[in-house]
């Protein structure tokens, strides 16, 4: 760790809370894990944080699809372990339990076992399940006074042409996992998924939520130095085949396009916003047909001010 993790600068609220996205990644030593974890019990937004935090290291690691390790990595992996010296094997001690076989001077050589090697990568747990507050779902509430105005403020507006904009990709999570209904390309996952790191990363992140109409949480994240944007939402309805989430960016001139997404209904589905994001822009989701159009065309199932 850096000395900003040193023990006294530990003991501060700003330098504990530096420790929250290695805590996530599970990359804290013993006694920073007992502090940050001391700073969790007190603590509600870091608790909140942590969780965030965790969930978008899950994210990312789902978003890497697995390596079946190469027929020529396992020859080279076998022929070293073949030509690297092994310790002798350990003598039995001499006051060790005898057992009902009959005993032996020496003990026998015993031949080195061939590691398997795994077909699979091994995913390390994270302290989602700590760091995750247990948060009950509170019903769906009328429209706040942000969503009025941005439906006022759409729906003074002619509604325009249908365009028939590239769907970019649906969220993602199998639970979690880029694509949820569409087919993405490995490239477009790839660049999601560096996208909400980069913004998570920056030093000027800054996050909130809200609830849609039915409910659902929603979480914005965003950084006012990248102008860049992610929308995160649990478990968003299923839309029929002919629509999909339309994604906006929204100041006082109007509203502009930032993507398209679907979902398959459960887990958390995400989506890095395209364009870019100013300095007050509210960010607001519509059901749109399929492909998107120029304007919302239905009224905003959540609106979060950034």
């Amino acid at each position: 760790m850096t000395d900003n993790m040193n023990p006294g600068n530990r003991e501060s609220a700003g330098g504990l809370r530096d420790l929250a996205g290695a805590y996530a990644l599970n990359a804290l030593s013993s006694d920073e894990k007992v502090d940050y974890e001391r700073h969790l019990d007190v603590s509600e937004q870091a608790r909140s944080e942590a969780a965030e935090l965790a969930e978008t290291a899950a994210i990312l690691g789902r978003a890497a699809a697995p390596v079946q390790p190469s027929a020529a990595l396992k020859f080279d992996l076998m022929a070293l372990l073949a030509s690297t010296p092994q310790l002798p094997p350990r003598a039995v001690p001499a006051d060790a339990p005898s057992s009902d076989a009959a005993p032996s001077a020496t003990a026998a050589p015993v031949a080195p076992q061939t590691p398997a090697v795994p077909q699979t990568p091994v995913v390390p747990q994270t302290p989602a399940d700590r760091a995750q507050g247990a948060e009950t779902p509170s019903p769906a509430s009328p429209p706040s006074a942000l969503e009025s105005t941005v439906a006022r403020r759409w729906f003074q507006r002619p509604a325009g042409i249908l365009l028939s904009v590239a769907a970019a990709a649906a969220l993602f999570f199998g639970g979690l996992a880029i694509g949820q209904g569409l087919t993405a390309p490995t490239q477009f996952e790839q660049q999601q998924a560096a996208g909400l790191a980069e913004i998570n990363a920056a030093p000027d992140a800054q996050r909130a939520t809200a609830r849609a109409t039915d409910g659902q949480k929603v979480t914005l994240v965003w950084s006012g130095e990248l102008g860049r944007s992610a929308l995160l939402a649990d478990s968003l309805p299923t839309l029929p085949k002919d629509q999909a989430y339309q994604l906006w960016y929204i100041d006082a001139a109007g509203a502009v396009s930032a993507g398209t997404f679907t979902s398959s209904g459960d887990g958390t589905v995400w989506r890095v916003l395209d364009g870019t994001m100013k300095a007050g822009d509210a960010v607001g989701v519509t059901v749109e047909p399929a492909g998107g159009s120029k304007q919302p065309t239905s009224t905003p199932i959540v609106a979060i001010q950034s």
